[in-house]
C-alpha cells in the first residue's frame, strides 16, 4: 500500500505531466524538405498543423517526386519532435520518480 509520500510523489508527477502535455501542444516544429520547397510544421503533439509547398512542385509529372518529398519532410518533423518529447519526459521522470518505488 503507497505511503503519503509516494501519493505526494504521484500527484506532483501527475501535475507535470499535465504541464508537459501543455508545453508541447504549443512547441512547434518545422522542417523543409527539397531545398526549401517543401516546409510542414508540426506540434509536440504530432499533429501536422501547416504544409506549404512551392509551385513548382505541383505540376502532373511531379506527382511522384512531390509525394516521396513530402513523406520524408514530414517523418523529419515527426522525428524531431519525438525527440523534443523523449527530452521533455527524461527532465520530468528524473524529478519525479526517483524513489517512488522503492
Amino acid at each position: 500500500m503507497p505511503n503519503f509520500q509516494q501519493m505526494k510523489d504521484l500527484w506532483k508527477l501527475q501535475s507535470e505531466a499535465k504541464r508537459m502535455q501543455k508545453e508541447l501542444r504549443q512547441t512547434v516544429v518545422e522542417a523543409e524538405g527539397e531545398g526549401g520547397k517543401i516546409k510542414v510544421e508540426i506540434n509536440g503533439e504530432q499533429n501536422v498543423q501547416k504544409i506549404e509547398i512551392d509551385e513548382s512542385l505541383l505540376s502532373p509529372n511531379q506527382k511522384n517526386n512531390l509525394e516521396r518529398a513530402l513523406v520524408k519532410t514530414l517523418q523529419e518533423g515527426s522525428k524531431a519532435v519525438q525527440k523534443i518529447v523523449a527530452q521533455k519526459g527524461k527532465s520530468m521522470l528524473g524529478g519525479g520518480l526517483g524513489d517512488m518505488f522503492k
